[in-house]
């Protein structure tokens, strides 16, 4: 006994102990080879040391003596203070007296708790998620389930509580109306158990893994996939994928609006993967480009597109709308407005690239149209001005070329006097000191008008080159000012509206005068439309200022103004006030257009104080060679 692992304790009718092994004090925490008279003595010895927690020692050792002899019980667990279990064995001898073996169960109590809280907590989990499962042996007996199977399934846990074989399970759902015999099946008529044989011989012992889906009688979808086992079982679980399916539905319905937008747009759409390869295109990629995947080297597909779609692949950073020109699929040439646009995967790589063509081909036609229509209506205002620069060079030389004549014809009529005197030898001195006289004062007034209308055509004619050639050349401000303004003396001397001019002296400009004389021109002769009635007073000034390389002059007239609702529209092609009066509606918009381009500076409207308009003409002292 002494070297046995269990612990011993035989005990005589009379409750003597008659033998007792070491690991019984060990278990018990007892000094090894103590020894007890009776199992009375040994009970006490373990409630002095505190085997039973407080207690009245008498009353605890004649409770357990009592158990002892009356007990039937042939095995029973002991809980000890520390945590510790002992399984207690007893066994009646036939004298009456009993043997009792003492084990430490401690470990496989502590292995079979930790165990039953695994199986809990498989149970709780496989309880709780969304899929239904079964689990057949090679009869199709049901060795184990979870409850959201019969929660997929519609079938009620009462009901189900029933089944043991699968057979039970096809039974109830034949019987309920929830399954159907395969469409495919011989008449089998209302024999019910030949309904369920087949379904079970048919469907039920699949050679390899399988999935299927069944419509369920409420409206869901289920897919079903069977697992067969080494051991000829089965595991089935049921998934719940209604969800799953209406999402694909609507997917393909949202794929399919979104193909038909994505259709009709006008612009030219295709998405390429990271090769090249076209993926997708629409309908107006196709009907340029025609039905092929493949594209020829042409429009968006060419050499510099794909050097583009390169770029994107590297900077994973799209290319802003860029213009480029080809041939579709009928060798005629289009014009593109084209994008490229990345598509990235999680990570941020590129995957594939959409690129976006707008067919600007008739935009571009009417572009040009535009362009030449422009130059055709800022040629015609050129001839314009010119013509009334040609008027105001005759209006204006024809006084001092009147001196002149009325001149001349004075000193014809004395050259013929001296002559007739001469002829007749009667020239007296104080004759020829007349005639001499009154040759220097003429000539000197010829010369003097002659010199004037010879200044007046020069400056006329420097004027109207610039407009006429545009060249670009220095000039002087102020002088350039008054030679524009005196062509237009004409046309002024007609109003009551004058003129004041306040540039410095010297500022000198290398830029497009003829250009410059236009804009002034152009300001000018609006104001004398739109902004004064006939016979109105007014001023018109001028007033020009320097500083930091660029020219500021600022036009004033006190005419009626603009009303506020028309000042966003007056640079505007076309706009007018006075189309019945014969305005074109130009002036104005073509002086934006030559402030923007040729003189590479600006004008705007400027906001006054009471009534009149306002004008700020901003353009550099040096223009920059274009």
């Amino acid at each position: 006994m002494a070297h046995m692992d269990q612990g011993v304790m035989m005990v005589a009718p009379d409750l003597t102990i008659v033998a007792i092994n070491d690991p019984v004090l060990a278990m018990f925490g007892l000094p090894l080879g103590e020894r007890f008279r009776t199992y009375a003595d040994f009970i006490r010895c373990l409630c002095e040391h505190g085997e039973f927690g407080p207690c009245n020692f008498d009353a605890q050792v004649e409770e357990m003596v009592r158990f002892a002899q009356s007990s039937d019980r042939v095995r029973h667990e002991h809980s000890r203070p520390g945590g510790q279990i002992l399984e207690i064995c007893t066994r009646r001898l036939p004298d009456g007296g009993f043997v009792r073996t003492h084990i430490d169960i401690t470990d496989r109590k502590r292995g079979e708790a930790e165990l039953a809280d695994k199986r809990e907590t498989l149970r709780l989990i496989l309880d709780n998620i969304d899929q239904g499962f079964v689990l057949f042996d090679r009869d199709l007996v049901s060795l184990a389930h979870n409850k959201r199977l019969w929660e997929l399934t519609g079938i009620p846990q009462e009901a189900a509580a029933h089944f043991t074989r699968m057979q039970d399970s096809v039974r109830y759902q034949l019987k309920t109306g929830m399954l159907r015999v395969p469409p495919d099946a011989p008449d089998l008529g209302d024999d019910l158990e030949a309904k369920v044989n087949y379904i079970v011989e048919h469907t039920a012992r699949p050679d390899e893994e399988c999935v299927y889906t069944r419509d369920q009688h409420d409206g869901r979808i289920m897919e079903v996939r069977v697992v067969p086992q080494p051991d000829g079982g089965q595991l089935r679980t049921f998934t719940d994928i209604t969800k799953w399916v209406r999402a694909e539905e609507e997917a393909r319905r949202s794929r399919e609006i979104l193909t038909g937008v994505i259709d009709a747009l006008p612009a030219l759409i295709d998405v390429r993967d990271r090769n090249g390869v076209i993926l997708y295109s629409n309908r107006s990629f196709r009907a340029i480009h025609g039905e092929s995947p493949t594209v020829p080297d042409r429009g968006p597909s060419s050499e510099r597109s794909e050097n583009l779609n390169r770029l994107v692949i590297e900077t994973g950073q799209g290319v802003p709308f860029f213009e480029e020109s080809g041939r579709d699929a009928n060798g005629v040439r289009c014009d593109w407005l084209t994008s490229k646009m990345p598509l990235t995967d999680r990570n941020g790589e590129v995957q594939h690239i959409v690129t976006v063509a707008l067919d600007v081909t008739a935009r571009k036609r009417a572009e040009e149209e535009l362009r030449d229509a422009q130059a055709s209506l800022i040629q015609a205002e050129k001839m314009a001005s010119l013509a009334q620069l040609v008027a105001g060079v005759a209006h204006e030389v024809n006084t001092p070329i009147g001196v002149t004549l009325t001149a001349i014809s004075h000193l014809d009529e004395e050259v013929r006097k001296i002559r007739a005197l001469f002829d007749s030898n009667r020239v007296k001195r104080s004759d020829f000191q007349v005639f001499l006289d009154v040759a220097w004062e003429t000539t000197r007034m010829i010369l003097s008008n002659i010199e004037r209308a010879a200044n007046l055509v020069q400056s006329f004619k420097q004027v109207a080159v610039d407009q006429a050639s545009g060249e670009r050349r220095a000039f002087d401000l102020a002088t350039y000012v008054d030679e524009v303004l005196l062509s237009l003396r004409p046309r002024l001397r007609k109003t009551r509206v004058t003129l004041s001019i306040d540039i410095p002296p010297g500022l000198e400009v290398d830029g497009h005068p003829g250009s410059f004389a236009q804009v002034l021109s152009n300001l000018v002769i609006n104001a004398l439309v739109h902004a004064f009635d006939e016979g109105q007073e007014g001023e018109i000034r001028l007033h020009a200022t320097e500083a930091n390389g660029w020219v500021t002059m600022r036009y004033r007239d006190t005419g009626k103004g603009i009303p506020p609702e028309l000042r966003s529209r007056v640079f505007d092609p076309f706009f007018t006030t006075k189309r019945g009066a014969g305005a074109s509606g130009l002036g104005l918009s073509i002086c934006a257009n030559i402030m923007t381009t040729t003189m590479k500076g600006s004008i705007t409207l400027e906001s006054v104080d009471g009534p009149g308009t306002g004008f700020v003409l901003r353009f550099p002292l040096r223009i920059k060679p274009a």
